[in-house]
């Protein structure tokens, strides 16, 4: 398992719903394969990584801080969408591990309501705030084939990729 860089081809895809039926190339187990997303996760410094940034086109992805509320514990987070979102917007940095040493800030709602399936298909929801509300939001826009360099500007994004590359 790997992540793959933008512009590799499913970072731009929109991915469909996750069934229970679903198969996982290289797995027969399906917590194996969580504990293995989420170890990739941690161990690139990552607070959240989408299934179509390691190839795969389907709804789900990998979240968890040990600052977050909900998702203090990394969980894998099938079928997510945001119910509401509060008016109230704000700026704040992002990076994403498809993008290496980017960085950029996108506005996005401050706070989200949202709806998404556990392991054991259970639905659940949950009120995030803050930089989970910001993680949430962007994995669950990589699932719909969205990457953080289109939510700004074309000159913010430049500026972006040229401090990267000073680095």
């Amino acid at each position: 398992m790997q992540i793959y860089t933008h512009p590799y081809h499913t970072l731009s895809q929109v991915s469909t719903p996750w069934t229970k039926g679903d198969k996982i190339e290289g797995y027969n187990d399906l917590l194996q394969f969580e504990k293995d997303m989420v170890d990739l996760m941690k161990k690139s410094n990552g607070i959240g990584l989408a299934a179509n940034q390691i190839g795969i086109t389907k709804r789900f992805f990998a979240i968890g801080s040990d600052t977050f509320d909900t998702f203090k514990k990394n969980a894998i987070i099938w079928n997510p969408l945001i119910k509401k979102h509060s008016k109230e917007k704000v700026f704040d940095v992002e990076g994403c591990l498809s993008f290496p040493d980017i960085w950029i800030q996108v506005e996005r709602p401050k706070q989200i309501e949202v709806q998404y399936e556990t392991t054991q298909s259970e639905t659940k929801t949950a009120t995030l705030d803050g930089m989970e509300s910001k993680c949430f939001q962007h994995e669950l826009d990589h699932l719909d084939g969205i990457t953080f360099n289109s939510r700004v500007s074309k000159l913010k994004w430049d500026m972006a990729k040229k401090k990267a590359g000073k680095k």
